[in-house]
């Protein structure tokens, strides 16, 4: 695969901006438009007909399913993806079919089949077309990040590639939780919502395009291989064969561990801020949005500070310092309880400061899912010849799907409904405790990195 220019770098990193502000709409939106429970206001705009048009109780099941398919198909779509043999190589057809596929799904989400009450036939035709989404999504994503190993030059180009494209991320959070709020007040539908933001889909397509990648076909003439080029890159490997190859790096392996910890904390903490916020910190309306601003809007700049600590100290004490950023953004933010501070504007600064002092945090933890595996596959190729780095994106990413059963599906559902002393605030609260708990754990978890880590990153 040819590498990138330092030019290209940017433009790839937003090729995977599309689908996932696609993702984050059907999932936080879409699925929600589905039925009215919940909804105080504009009903009309938030949901598809002002009323639900899934039977809840069927379709809560296949929707779980979806979710337990994401994480399913991880391991069998890297497989596919490393074993893929076209004359187009093998990671630009994958992109490509798991884009339309997924593009195809999320614009028939919204146009349901019929509108009408607790429909049976909406509730399977939706949750049929979600499994699709993340299974598809799962397919493309999987195939482009599996590219920033081979794409690359050398440590620094990765690091740089991962950072931008975290910038990215922390753009399309702020579109999504804060630019659709607004389309919504000005009367909206969410469902026209999601169809104007499907075209975004085709910001993968510059990834296609910068994308040089030899023929996978048996006996093609290889164009751009190189030293680093795998060796094994024409031989079929069994799903097994790349499990066990890629857990038997050490580096990943510590990896999952810190990875889990981080991830659990930063999935309560984006599952629950606007609970947290408007409840136990007693704030509402634009000081919301001052919160999740102040928490979002910083993020860019972070990761320009966080490369300088990175650059004098190496990655993992970079890293740490941002689990620490997090850890005590926490502790401002549950500082802000609405019964130990009476004052509203003090709240809201203790907010604001605390969700500062957690954009640190948050560009790091939207760096390393895609700057380690990374990171770990091109060390490993080095030592060995070989590596599979669509796997460890696969293995990460079932990783993922339980910290997200375990986090927001679990502890957070239940956790809000915990009471102390007839105070009813004070399963909310806590969980800025637990997410501390998780960063202080992931910060000593860094230990378990090789001790080269502390080189990586430095100049």
């Amino acid at each position: 695969m040819r590498k990138l220019k330092r030019w290209q770098i940017p433009l790839f990193a937003f090729a995977h901006f599309g689908p996932c502000m696609l993702s984050t709409i059907i999932s936080v939106y879409l699925v929600d438009a589905l039925q009215v429970a919940g909804f105080g206001s504009d009903v009309e705009n938030w949901t598809f007909a002002a009323k639900t048009i899934v039977a809840v109780g069927l379709f809560s099941v296949l929707k779980a399913i979806s979710s337990l398919m994401d994480g399913l198909v991880e391991v069998p779509v890297a497989t596919f993806v490393q074993n893929l043999k076209t004359p187009w190589g093998r990671k630009r057809p994958a992109i490509l079919v798991g884009t339309i596929v997924m593009t195809l799904s999320y614009v028939l989400f919204c146009f349901p089949l019929s509108l009408e009450e607790n429909s049976v036939a909406n509730s399977i035709y939706f949750g049929v077309l979600l499994t699709i989404f993340v299974s598809f999504f799962t397919l493309a994503i999987n195939a482009l990040f599996g590219t920033y190993e081979e794409i690359t030059e050398n440590d620094n180009d990765r690091i740089l590639l991962t950072n931008i494209k975290a910038a990215f991320d922390t753009i399309q959070y702020s579109i999504a939780y804060a630019l659709i709020p607004v389309f919504i007040g000005f009367g909206i539908n969410i469902r026209e919502i999601g169809l104007y933001f499907a075209p975004l889909a085709a910001t993968i397509l510059i990834a296609v395009a910068l994308i040089k990648e030899d023929s996978t076909m048996p006996g093609a003439v290889k164009k751009y291989a190189d030293d680093t080029t795998n060796v094994d890159d024409d031989e079929p490997v069994s799903m097994l064969e790349g499990v066990k190859w890629t857990l038997n790096s050490k580096a990943f392996r510590a990896w999952l561990v810190i990875h889990g910890c981080f991830n659990l904390g930063l999935q309560m903490f984006l599952s629950g801020q606007n609970v947290l916020i408007s409840g136990p910190m007693g704030l509402n309306g634009f000081q919301i949005a001052i919160i999740n601003a102040s928490a979002f809007a910083p993020v860019p700049f972070m990761l320009i500070f966080y490369r300088m600590v990175m650059a004098k100290k190496g990655y993992r004490f970079a890293f740490q310092t941002a689990l620490a950023s997090f850890a005590l953004g926490m502790v401002c933010m549950s500082a802000a309880y609405v019964l130990w501070v009476p004052d509203q504007m003090v709240r809201m600064i203790l907010g604001a400061a605390g969700g500062v002092i957690c954009s640190y945090g948050i560009g790091a933890f939207f760096s390393a899912p895609t700057a380690m595996p990374t990171q770990i596959a091109t060390d490993q190729r080095r030592e060995t010849g070989k590596s599979y780095p669509s796997m460890y994106f696969a293995l990460q990413g079932i990783v993922n799907s339980i910290v997200g059963a375990v986090g927001p599906g679990l502890i957070w559902v239940n956790l809000r409904n915990v009471s102390l002393n007839g105070n009813e605030l004070f399963g909310t609260h806590a969980m800025t405790y637990i997410v501390i708990l998780f960063c202080v754990l992931a910060i000593f978890a860094c230990n378990l990195l090789p001790k080269e880590y502390d080189k990586l990153g430095r100049k």
